[in-house]
């Protein structure tokens, strides 16, 4: 066998490791949500505290994104992506085995952090030990690794729910996770190390403080009230501990988040457009679930199959988008999408227990044709105006503004699902009391079904009772969730009216342009 083709197998072999990894990371961030009607169930808890088994996720996660670059360097990138392995295989099978809620979360902790890793440090692997020739079809590769992840996880988590149990969910990490650190450990090649590399410990230190104490309000503020002294304190502490890493981060030589890298146009803009689009998206795929198994009694089956269509479309979509990006840029490609997915997201405030599962899945999957179109340009673009050497702390910068913003978004919809499914239930219920004619005729009826059932008068009217105030929570609650769908559609349409502002060019000469003014 010639040297440059053994090469060539022991550099895909490498690749193959990295490949494993990114589809245990993309398998968990979509493979959960099916499930969070059941672990409400399972743990006892509300609509505010269950978010947390996703935000403890992304925001350690988005978080630890910032690290990597430093893990690395200190420590050699295989050292660093093997412990991130294990990490998150540990994370996993911890999750699975939770006995209690306060477990499940510093489990998610866990996997948050060897996610974090894994993400940033695969690519960069990826880089440094292929050709650059054969890039382009390594990062295609990985690219349908993430891609598979999201047509598969609803639908499998779905599966694995109905046929065996919610801890299927993360135990199904655990053997691919082990099969990926043994092959990590023998085929990944070493890398130098940079002793030199410092941590930035006062920044790390006041963004986790800071977003820590802001989610832990916005999650317990409707609970506890918004006047309560722990809120208010909570409230302060994350504002004065963001606004010091704001200033600090300025002032460092190495910052571990570059805000200097905000200055130039481009980039903040298309941060700020990714972001509205990564919220609004992932906002519906948080609620859509809880609509479907907690308020329509359907299965988590059902909802996944309901899912996969959105999934295949927008994994479909998304490489498509590339090819158009590369030849028209990203602003037609924004627009184009923010229209579709303003449109679907607005028709999806009708869904209801009469709505037919052919109409969910035709709103949704039109809904990720926008998503696919847009999303990936709208990241993209601002990477085009960022020098070479700066690419890495870019991208790390924009990976972790997109998964706060995304974890704030969680929990400022979760708040105002809650808020207005206390209003739709007292305005429902003032309409349905025992002394007015339309809750006198619905408690007839009921008394009727009640009666021709056997259970007396009395058992009538408890039972007409019980179901009426039953279809009222529901109903509330759908129409709390569509009130979301509806501020889902007008995050949209700030990402349009945004997106009408960005350098209306084609790739090259939008690259000429922002790096021209990133050096001025």
């Amino acid at each position: 066998m010639k040297t440059g083709e053994l090469q060539n197998r022991i550099n895909w072999a490498a690749t193959s490791v990295i490949i494993m990894g990114t589809f245990l990371q993309g398998l968990t961030g979509n493979i959960v949500n099916v499930a969070i009607s059941k672990l409400m169930a399972v743990f006892g808890t509300n609509a505010n505290d269950i978010q947390w088994v996703l935000t403890a996720y992304m925001l350690t996660q988005g978080i630890v994104i910032a690290l990597a670059g430093y893990l690395g360097d200190k420590y050699g990138y295989k050292k660093t992506f093997v412990v991130a392995l294990i990490l998150f295989t540990l994370g996993s099978f911890l999750c699975g085995a939770s006995f209690n809620f306060n477990m499940m979360i510093i489990s998610r902790i866990l996997q948050g952090i060897g996610a974090g890793i894994i993400m940033p440090l695969g690519m960069a692997i990826c880089f440094r030990i292929n050709p650059i020739s054969k890039i382009g079809m390594v990062l295609g590769v990985w690219g349908i690794a993430g891609m598979a992840t999201m047509a598969i996880g609803p639908s499998l988590g779905g599966y694995l729910i109905e046929v065996a149990s919610w801890r299927m969910l993360f135990y199904i990490n655990v053997p691919v996770g082990l099969l990926a650190i043994f092959m990590g450990i023998t085929l990944l090649p070493e890398t130098e190390k940079n002793a030199k590399s410092t941590l930035d410990t006062v920044g790390i230190a006041t963004i986790c403080i800071g977003l820590f104490c802001l989610i832990f309000a916005l999650s317990k503020g409707n609970q506890m009230g918004w006047r309560d002294p722990l809120i208010v304190a909570m409230l302060f502490l994350g504002i004065v501990n963001l606004i010091i890493m704001v200033v600090h981060e300025l002032r460092c030589p190495e910052p571990v988040l570059d805000m200097r890298l905000f200055k130039n146009k481009l980039f903040t803009m298309s941060t700020i457009i990714s972001s509205f689009i990564q919220v609004a998206m992932v906002v519906v795929v948080y609620l859509f679930p809880l609509l479907m198994q907690s308020v329509l009694g359907q299965t988590a089956m059902q909802t996944g199959l309901v899912l996969l269509p959105p999934a295949l479309v927008t994994a479909i979509t998304m490489p498509i988008s590339g090819k158009l990006f590369d030849k028209y840029g990203a602003r037609y490609l924004i627009l184009i999408g923010m229209v579709i997915m303003t449109v679907s997201s607005y028709a999806m405030k009708d869904f209801n227990a009469s709505t037919s599962f052919n109409t969910m899945m035709f709103w949704m999957s039109v809904r990720g044709i926008g998503i696919g179109l847009a999303l990936s340009p709208a990241i993209n673009v601002g990477m085009l105006g960022i020098p070479k050497e700066s690419t890495g702390t870019a991208s790390s910068l924009g990976n972790v503004i997109r998964s706060v913003a995304t974890t704030f978004g969680i929990a400022i919809m979760t708040n105002l699902m809650q808020s207005r499914n206390t209003f739709h239930y007292a305005n429902l219920a003032q309409n349905v009391v025992l002394d007015k004619p339309d809750g006198l005729n619905m408690i007839s009826a009921f008394q009727e079904i009640g009666l021709n059932a056997g259970l007396g008068a009395q058992g009538g009217q408890i039972l007409s009772i019980s179901v009426l105030y039953k279809y009222v929570a529901q109903q509330s609650m759908v129409m709390a969730i569509s009130d979301c769908f509806i501020i889902g559609a007008v995050l949209c349409v700030v990402a349009f009216a945004l997106a009408l502002f960005l350098y209306d060019r084609k790739r090259s000469k939008i690259a000429s342009f922002s790096t021209t003014s990133t050096e001025t």
